[in-house]
């Protein structure tokens, strides 16, 4: 099997009047990184705040060496500046995010909200992200399942974003990659609330490309859709080792 890594994306508003979310993929030989933002809309532009922080984020896979945790909280830190120094009294801008960088034979990964990263390495799902809200500290309590988060009552209480003045982003340990397929999910909370973790793998088992991968996914997503469903936005990555 050769190495090989490429991504595919989408972004949808669904049955809102914006779309407030974004991505991002950026390339440059053995360096690849993406970013997802979704931008909370009840604080106003979370659209611009969406796209400021992937901005920013893609910025890190621009440097040739695999970066430090350090260097890769100082774009979260510089995307929660510009954020918070664009506000205006009647809007307090906010956006979740999530990113991905892949340098040669390894992979590191961070996020803060509840926009979420799986990984799957030969069609088993090896690592996801945890949510930064009180839905998923429900979890760790033992009230609800994991599956029962988008259900939840507090399903859209966020405790760590970008916008806060403390900035506290999660970030993963690098990860080797080892001989096989690894596929990469980068997603707003608006695609993986309608899809299972296992409707994922199977279509994942079905697909050649992150292009059809994510197809067969947002189609299972468009068909749950309710008349206000929320913007919804993905990106897949293979990553052939």
């Amino acid at each position: 099997m050769g190495d090989g890594t490429e991504g595919y994306g989408y972004t949808c508003r669904g049955g809102r009047r914006e779309n407030e979310d974004s991505y991002g993929i950026f390339s440059r030989g053995e360096n690849f990184c993406a970013a997802v933002a979704d931008g909370l809309g009840g604080h106003g532009d979370g659209g611009r705040a969406s796209k400021i922080a992937v901005r920013h984020l893609l910025n890190c896979g621009a440097k040739s060496d695999f970066p430090a945790k350090e260097d890769i909280r100082t774009h979260f830190t510089a995307a929660n500046e510009e954020i918070i120094n664009s506000r205006t009294d009647r809007n307090r801008m906010k956006t979740t995010a999530v990113w991905l960088g892949i340098w040669g034979g390894q992979a590191i990964w961070a996020h803060i909200g509840d926009s979420r990263l799986y990984h799957f390495v030969d069609e088993t799902l090896c690592d996801c992200t945890l949510d930064h809200s009180v839905s998923q500290m429900a979890v760790a309590l033992g009230e609800i399942r994991r599956e029962e988060i988008p259900g939840h009552c507090d399903r859209s209480r966020l405790l760590r974003v970008l916008g806060d003045e403390e900035l506290s982003p999660e970030i993963h340990d690098p990860v080797d990659l080892k001989p096989g397929r690894h596929a990469f999910l980068l997603c707003t909370d608006g695609f993986w609330e309608s899809i299972t973790e296992d409707e994922m793998l199977l279509d994942l088992y079905k697909s050649k490309s992150p292009r059809e991968w994510i197809y067969a996914m947002s189609f299972r997503v468009l068909k749950r859709q309710g008349a206000g469903h929320d913007n919804h936005t993905a990106v897949g990555i293979f990553a052939e080792r």
